[in-house]
């Protein structure tokens, strides 16, 4: 019996770490004094939406909803994640402020709302992102990139994280399709 349930799990595990590898970001989760310094570079405002691509466990938007009073719409792809996500904002007491939406995030239709766009992600999603991000992002919103700058882009502002990882900080300018 305990041959047969350990066999089961380690299938499990292996098609877990599987679809995983397919992904364009592996799950890291972000330390939570890292997530307050980005909140803390991007300038997350009361009221501001915070959409984080690729968000894992949610801890980000959650982070936004509590500490900044934003609302937070986190994207993931992974079914699993996207349940803890939403059961976590639950018991945080901030689900009325943060949307977990189970999405590709090269598909998701949601840009346009967004005042700050986290992302912790790999260099070629980052890349994959870039045309998206000028085309529906509107002037002023901020683009925060942990870890892996945007390919061609200079940063408004480099923060470093208490990992000593860097935090880049990019801004919409006003004219379209351009980074300050």
């Amino acid at each position: 019996m305990l041959i047969g349930v350990g066999i089961c799990l380690g299938v499990l595990s292996a098609l877990w770490v599987g679809w995983n590898l397919t992904l364009d970001a592996l799950w890291q989760p972000t330390d939570l004094a890292t997530v307050r310094r980005i909140l803390f570079l991007a300038q997350v405002k009361q009221g501001e939406t915070v959409v984080d691509l690729g968000c894992g466990d949610g801890r980000i938007v959650i982070t936004a909803a509590r500490m900044f009073g934003a609302r937070g719409i986190g994207v993931e792809i992974d079914p699993a994640r996207v349940l803890w996500a939403r059961a976590w904002a639950s018991f945080a007491g901030v689900s009325s402020r943060v949307r977990i939406l189970r999405k590709d995030m090269y598909k998701a239709d949601l840009l346009h709302e967004a005042d700050v766009v986290v992302l912790f992600l790999s260099p070629d999603a980052n890349y994959k992102l870039q045309d998206k991000l000028l085309r529906e992002l509107r002037p002023g919103a901020r683009i925060v990139s942990y870890y892996h700058p945007m390919w061609g882009w200079e940063p408004n502002e480099i923060g470093v994280a208490k990992t000593g990882y860097p935090i880049y900080l990019y801004r919409m300018s006003e004219r379209e399709e351009t980074i300050e």
